[in-house]
């Protein structure tokens, strides 16, 4: 879908990326190339969910339009619809026609909005546990993209800029459609806004992606799901970069590592030899796809460490 052609011209999207150009944002991910350092067991997990996610969808959007197409080829969708509906043995008291792809489309961004909240809770609990350290709760107003960018190491405005400021935006645009289906009470001035700061990059996303979005909230379509579902992709790989362990976070990690992890039960410290015990250590790292070993010299350290704590003085 990239190089789609589109309604924008060449120096309008090249006056976007220029506006939006910064020296805090992360360098694209390369396809050849690891998208991160360390992979957390939340990213694994997310991608998974988003797949299945995305796979359901994309069926049950082919399902609306060929009944969209049958019902009004039929002549009378009210009977159409009716009869369906028999066959299947499934009451339907409403019949909406207009509005089935945006409904539907509101649907599936508040399926995928959900795994987004979840997966930046679980991340920032992941980060904490292998990094040891606490970070603080949401407030009742904050909502989870802030809270995680927050916490995670350079705080909220810098963050914003790392995961790219118009990625941001089509998340924050989208949060406010989930907050309206959740909550219809709640005022629509907030999610105009939301969307007014998002479409402003459209042109982007249309040439990038061949996707005609974002649109408003009562017009969305498939294009605006498989928009959000590409930028929580994007906004996690970005996450887990920011969250990668220092040296410091890994020593005192292993540390931890080795009174608790079944990998190292069993392991004399007081006679082992130094290359078997790195060798244990790089191994270990494997689960986390972290490849210790591009950091010269930590897991020797780790290990000298290790030793001088039982004793050992022969490093």
């Amino acid at each position: 879908m990239i190089g789609t052609k589109t309604k924008h011209g060449v120096n309008e999207v090249a006056d976007l990326r220029a506006r939006l150009a910064h020296k805090d944002r992360l360098p694209a991910v390369v396809r050849s190339s690891p998208r991160m350092e360390w992979r957390f067991e939340a990213y694994r997990q997310l991608l998974q969910r988003l797949g299945h996610g995305d796979g359901m969808a994309e069926v049950m959007e082919v399902a609306n339009r060929d009944f969209t197409d049958a019902a009004k080829a039929s002549g009378d969708p009210s009977v159409y619809l009716a009869t369906r509906a028999k066959a299947q043995g499934i009451v339907v008291y409403e019949l909406d026609m207009q509005n089935l792809p945006s409904r539907a489309a509101t649907l599936y961004i508040v399926g995928a909005y959900q795994q987004l909240d979840g997966f930046l809770q679980d991340l920032v609990a992941e980060v904490d546990s292998v990094c040891g350290r606490q970070s603080r709760g949401r407030n009742s107003k904050e909502g989870s993209t802030d809270w995680a960018l927050d916490v995670l190491p350079g705080g909220r405005l810098k963050n914003i800029r790392r995961i790219w400021q118009e990625r941001y935006l089509v998340l924050e645009y989208y949060r406010g459609v989930r907050n309206a289906f959740m909550h219809p009470s709640k005022s629509a001035a907030s999610l105009e806004t939301a969307y007014r700061k998002a479409v402003e990059n459209r042109p982007l996303f249309e040439v990038d992606f061949g996707l005609e979005a974002p649109n408003p909230a009562d017009s969305l379509t498939l294009d605006d799901f498989l928009l959000f579902t590409r930028m929580i992709k994007y906004a996690a790989t970005d996450l887990c970069r920011i969250a990668t362990p220092s040296n410091a976070d890994v020593a005192a990690h292993a540390d931890r590592q080795f009174q608790s992890h079944r990998s190292f039960h069993g392991l004399t410290w007081d006679t082992i030899r130094k290359p078997t015990a790195v060798k244990k250590v790089v191994r270990f790292y494997k689960h986390f796809d972290f490849d210790i070993e591009s950091r010269p010299g930590l897991a020797e350290e780790i290990v000298d460490a290790k030793f001088a704590k039982v004793g050992r003085f022969d490093l």
